[in-house]
């Protein structure tokens, strides 16, 4: 492969990717045995940090419910929310070999451009990613500010006010609140924010990675006869026998296909808990949501903010099966392509073995979890699902009211 096709992984793509090796969640690959061993164990610190944490605000919750007082709403979703990103977390660290894997077959030589055409398409598909990458990158750095801002300023204007998790000191002096208060900001605003949002968008770009590559070799079969011209007095000769590398070459997309369906397929593996957890904790989540909302003047904060937070789930399943959705519809697009090639010209023997690989390409690449397909299709259940709760909800209060 010339290397004047080499498409170079963006800087914000490696942000990700270095992000989510020092946070914990990535394995970190390197020559020097002992850094890797003190990596390993920071591993695991991570999640037993992230499990103490959320025990915390469990216990909070549970003190509260025992005497008597009402639990906030907001707190019940933050350690479902913990709970998800646990969950991922411990996915990723028993599949460590799976993302090796994945990382592998996005780097392997399959992958790389073979011509201009190669490239044009791998560098619009990294600026996508780059758009995607930035846009979260400042949603999460905003809600965390805001959110920062909005616990002070509790503080500032109630001396009651209490950070929602069991601490064993006190924090109603202000040196204890800010030490609480950091403590929080450490666990919740860098890996529960950028942990939780990282690891979906890496989702999303393994998706979209692979998508892209479906869309070469869709480009090529399209046009896999057109290279090869007929002379006038070879013109009853078939194309395929006038140019024997067409055979190699289909060979060759037939191979860079299946190296596609391996990535999707490994994809499933190693995140299907997390992303089989994400729906069901994102489901629960919509579920309190909507039920605050359906009680709540539609001019209220307590409404405002509770849409938000729908919205804000809606997006993490709207990033995965968006990317899911684009997967499905480029392999969909490659008997297609295949059909609106010069197959005429091929001859027999050729056109039978085009004809077996259709056969194959005929069933679409599906990102699963279990049999629930990672598709538009399945984010738009879940918002039907969530309209319809509304409905019934809202006139329910309604009529009791």
């Amino acid at each position: 492969m010339a290397d004047c096709f080499k498409v170079k992984t963006s800087r914000v793509d490696a942000l990700r990717h270095n992000v989510l090796v020092w946070g914990g969640i990535y394995k970190l690959h390197t020559k020097k045995y002992y850094l890797g061993v003190c990596h390993d164990v920071y591993r695991v610190f991570v999640i037993v940090m992230l499990i103490l944490v959320n025990i915390q605000h469990i216990i909070y919750i549970y003190l509260r419910a025992i005497r008597g007082e009402d639990v906030p709403w907001d707190i019940i979703l933050l350690v479902i929310t913990m709970i998800d990103l646990i969950i991922k977390v411990v996915t990723i660290n028993i599949h460590s070999k799976q993302i090796d894997e994945i990382h592998d077959l996005i780097k392997a030589p399959m992958f790389d451009p073979t011509c201009t055409e190669d490239k044009i398409i791998l560098k619009k598909n990294e600026k996508q990613i780059n758009v995607l990458l930035k846009t979260v990158y400042i949603n999460v750095t905003v809600l965390n500010i805001s959110y920062n801002i909005y616990t002070i300023g509790q503080r500032v204007k109630d001396e009651s006010a209490v950070i929602p998790a069991y601490y064993p000191f006190d924090t109603n002096p202000w040196s204890g609140y800010l030490l609480a208060f950091l403590f929080e900001w450490a666990s919740m605003s860098l890996w529960c924010g950028y942990g939780l949002a990282l690891i979906d968008c890496s989702v999303a770009c393994y998706y979209t990675r692979a998508a892209t590559q479906l869309k070469i070799v869709n480009y090529h079969l399209e046009r896999l006869f057109d290279d090869v011209k007929i002379q006038n007095h070879k013109r009853f000769q078939y194309k395929d026998v006038l140019d024997r590398s067409l055979n190699l070459k289909f060979i060759y997309y037939i191979q860079r296909y299946q190296n596609v369906y391996r990535l999707i397929d490994t994809v499933n593996t190693a995140f299907k808990g997390g992303i089989a957890f994400q729906f069901f904790s994102v489901t629960v989540c919509l579920s309190f949501c909507i039920y605050k909302m359906s009680y709540s003047d539609i001019f209220s904060v307590e409404f405002q903010f509770a849409l938000a937070l729908v919205l804000h789930y809606q997006l993490h399943n709207f990033l995965y099966c968006y990317f899911g959705n684009l997967v499905e519809h480029e392999s969909e697009l490659v008997c297609t392509s295949m059909y609106f090639s010069d197959w005429p010209s091929a001859s027999p023997r050729f056109r039978r073995q085009m004809l077996i690989a259709m056969a194959r390409w005929a069933r679409p690449i599906t990102p699963r979890v279990s049999i629930v397909p990672v598709t538009m299709a399945t984010f738009e259940s879940t918002v039907r699902l969530s309209y319809t709760l509304y409905t019934v909800l809202k006139s329910r209060s309604m009529t009791m009211n």
